[in-house]
């Protein structure tokens, strides 16, 4: 069976030489720029002009703008909002034990729903 190619055998040197004749005739004229001898990199910075120059506004914009004083700017990040005090050991450990509490009570319950009792191995796992 025989292949079906895109590009026949011809087409395939007209496109080769059609790039060899590209490069060729369009190598020679291009030539590289010589380099100038700059100074430090702060005159390049300098003299590269990174910032715009802003021109002077319009009459018609200076005429339609209010004065700056009277410019009332809200902040745009809010207020700090007022935050809980820092709990003391004393109150950590209360609330911890009331977690404590209400998982075993949880546990208890979910055991009699299901009817599951836990084995010495999961309450010795636990103690660890």
């Amino acid at each position: 069976m025989r292949r079906n190619r895109l590009l026949p055998l011809y087409a395939r040197t007209v496109t080769v030489l059609a790039l060899v004749a590209i490069c060729l005739g369009y190598g020679p004229p291009v030539h590289s720029q010589e380099a100038k001898a700059a100074g430090s990199p702060l005159d390049t910075l300098m003299h590269t002009k990174i910032w715009a120059d802003v021109p002077d506004a319009k009459d018609f914009v200076r005429e339609t703008r209010p004065p700056p004083d009277s410019l009332a700017y809200q902040p745009v990040t809010g207020t700090d909002p007022e935050r809980p005090k820092l709990r003391s050991k004393a109150e950590l450990k209360a609330l911890e034990s009331e977690l404590e509490g209400a998982v075993s009570h949880n546990d208890r319950k979910a055991g009699k729903r299901v009817g599951i009792k836990k084995t010495d191995s999961v309450k010795a796992g636990k103690r660890e």
